[in-house]
């Protein structure tokens, strides 16, 4: 029997933020007058977290140079999600959505591609970005485990003035915990509908001098809605280790390590262009990282990071029994950054740095050769902060690289922070942005060859002429907070102008090539609003309204006009707790806008979670329930996301 799909009308997710309203605040309230602990005065008046990663210098959150979300671990795990991307959906702006259900993606005000290679995603500074034949993101975020992270820091906006090119849409710095603030044994186990079974499980020990923490994880679901045609089944094992050590006074280091093992359906039932198979990658890291306190205020930071990750994804062309379609290959890469910050004077602070990095590919299917594609950077960043009065703090930025095949860029940053008073800081400023072609938009070289009669078909053949992509960016801001009411509410005003976009353009024949041509301006305002009214209950809301003009360009993807995300996230009595997370959007395409745009849609996710203690073991139980109105499109109308429900059971010793 076909399934209904849940299709809001104009105003996507207002029904489910008014029963969020309606019910939330009773159950607060009500809370509030019984049993639940009120904030202290120190509480009201404590100061916020700072953010460590916007310009590498931990800055007050009124001091930040742009608009910053904030992912506690407490939201992490009363969020319900499973994975990186679907926590992203608590942030402002964020599209969560996947051409299939095994490669999920997330963007930032703009669906430009469906792999996520308009953002920038680090694990304690380490990228995920690939530059293979899809590259982005979207490959990397299932090999985070959710249950290592202490916090995320997502700038709403480009980084590229402290992280380079690519730092274009949304930068995501995911924070791992230490290994000396882990639970000694830990595990959690998730079984629900559509195939959904998880396990986690970790250990932490320490020996003299140096604590360790192991994590382990195999996940997987059955993707979309089954029975639409879509091969999406997902299937991931992986293993991290982590250690951290203080050998000196002033000294500390920290080593991780780790493998991820995924097996991604991909193609679809009758196509013989892109058939039903399991693509498989297999993605190795290792990282050092170390902090030394020099004397005075002076601080230098050493990290050196390797990554390798092989893919295998091929199957037989039909129609041509000789031709093998294939896009696996290998790709390596090392970065190794030194940077020294210091404090001058009580007025100015500054961060320097150097750094290089290469990466490369192996892969004959995509490149015709079996030598190794690569491409080495060196890099120069500074960041200078200058609090010229009390009420006045100036941030400037520039991240320059010399790229062995683009040559040299430059992106500067320019923001000013004025505190009107202790709680409510304005801030205005400039940025540029950009992002790198991939390697494979640089060198594809994608060649079939037939014996008899001898002849070849090149399908993709860069000419190497493809540039980066420029973003412009302006905007203002607002922030305030009254502690009194436990209220913060972050505004973002931005015009963002994008030129040089990066397209797939078709030649004579079968041939493609990759060209830059046109862009896109944008006008956006989004606010984030925080409200903890006490001690147990916590209240999100976030709205984005976007306004898109493409010049000259073709492929015309279209953001949603607006956006909601809203969560209430409650505890109650006798260690139960409730969530309640409401997600809308307006119309939008994630491709070409016509039949494959989405209609305005809705979505209600809930978490009902009851925890206790018996002898040394914390115990927590949950009920996850993930678009509770129903089954819905989540890419293009024929992609449907079912709704899901699944139990959790954590232990923790």
């Amino acid at each position: 029997m076909k399934r209904r799909l849940q299709r809001p009308a104009a105003a996507p997710g207002l029904r489910g933020l008014r029963l969020l309203v309606v019910l939330g605040l009773h159950v607060a309230t009500t809370q509030a007058s019984a049993d639940s602990a009120p904030l202290s005065e120190a509480d009201f008046f404590a100061p916020m977290a700072p953010v460590l990663s916007v310009t590498r210098l931990a800055q007050p959150l009124a001091e930040v140079p742009g608009a910053v979300t904030v992912l506690d671990r407490d939201i992490i795990r009363r969020s319900g999600a499973r994975d990186l991307a679907e926590l992203l959906r608590l942030v402002p702006g964020y599209m969560v959505g996947g051409f299939n259900g095994a490669n999920m993606s997330a963007a930032y005000h703009m669906p430009l591609d469906e792999y996520g290679q308009r953002n920038l995603v680090l694990v304690d500074g380490r990228s995920l970005y690939g530059s293979g034949y899809l590259g982005g993101t979207v490959r990397g975020l299932p090999t985070v485990v959710l249950d290592d992270i202490e916090r995320i820091e997502v700038l709403r906006g480009s980084n590229s003035a402290a992280y380079g090119a690519n730092a274009l849409f949304g930068v995501i710095n995911v924070v791992t915990r230490h290994a000396a603030d882990v639970e000694r044994r830990r595990l959690a186990v998730n079984v629900g509908n559509d195939g959904i079974l998880d396990l986690t499980a970790g250990v932490a020990w320490a020996v003299p001098g140096v604590h360790h923490r192991l994590t382990v994880q195999r996940m997987g679901d059955d993707g979309y809605l089954p029975g639409t045609g879509v091969n999406d089944a997902r299937r991931v094992a992986q293993l991290h280790w982590r250690a951290d050590a203080v050998p000196d006074a002033g000294l500390e280091w920290s080593w991780r390590a780790g493998v991820s093992d995924l097996a991604l359906g991909m193609g679809y039932e009758g196509n013989v262009g892109d058939a039903p198979r399991t693509l498989h990658q297999r993605w190795l890291y290792a990282q050092w990282q170390a902090r030394h306190e020099l004397a005075g205020q002076d601080a230098l930071r050493w990290s050196l990071a390797w990554d390798r990750i092989d893919v295998t994804d091929r199957y037989a062309y039909a129609p041509l029994p000789p031709v093998v379609v294939d896009f696996g290959g290998r790709e390596q890469r090392v970065a190794l950054d030194v940077q020294h910050e210091r404090r001058w004077s009580d007025a100015w602070r500054s961060v320097l740095g150097l750094g290089w990095s290469r990466e490369g590919i192996r892969s004959r299917p995509l490149f015709d050769t079996d030598a190794e594609v690569a491409v080495q950077r060196g890099r120069a960043f500074a960041t200078l902060e200058w609090r010229a009065t009390p009420r006045w703090v100036v941030n400037a930025g520039l991240y320059a690289t010399d790229h062995s095949r683009l040559g040299l860029s430059a992106w500067p940053r320019l923001m000013v922070n004025h505190h009107l008073n202790e709680h409510h800081t304005l801030r205005a400023g400039v940025t540029r942005a950009g992002r790198e072609p991939l390697l494979f938009e640089q060198a594809a070289n994608v060649r079939y060859r037939f014996p008899t009669p001898p002849y070849e078909i090149a399908t993709v053949v860069s000419s190497g002429t493809v540039g980066l992509e420029r973003l412009d960016v302006r905007e203002l801001g607002y922030l305030g907070h009254w502690p009194q009411h436990g209220l913060s509410v972050d505004v973002r005003l931005a015009r963002e102008q994008l030129r040089d976009y990066i397209e797939e353009v078709r030649l004579e024949g079968q041939r493609r090539d990759f060209v830059n041509r046109g862009g896109f301006v944008q006008h956006s305002l989004e606010y984030q609003l925080r409200w903890q009214p006490n001690a147990d209950t916590r209240w999100w809301l976030g709205q984005v309204w976007t306004n898109t003009n493409w010049v000259d360009a073709r492929y015309l993807r279209q953001p949603p006009k607006r956006m909601l995300t809203a969560g209430w996230w409650q505890a109650l009595p006798n260690g139960w707790d409730v969530a309640v997370m409401v997600f809308g959007q307006s119309r939008m395409s994630w491709r070409q806008p016509g039949t494959s745009s989405l209609p305005g849609r809705g979505r209600v996710d809930v978490r009902l979670a009851h925890r206790w203690r018996s002898a040394d073991t914390d115990t927590e139980l949950a009920l996850g329930v993930q678009s509770l109105g129903g089954a819905q499109s989540a890419f293009i109308p024929s992609r449907v996301l079912d709704r899901r429900v699944y139990l959790t059971l954590r232990l923790t010793q």
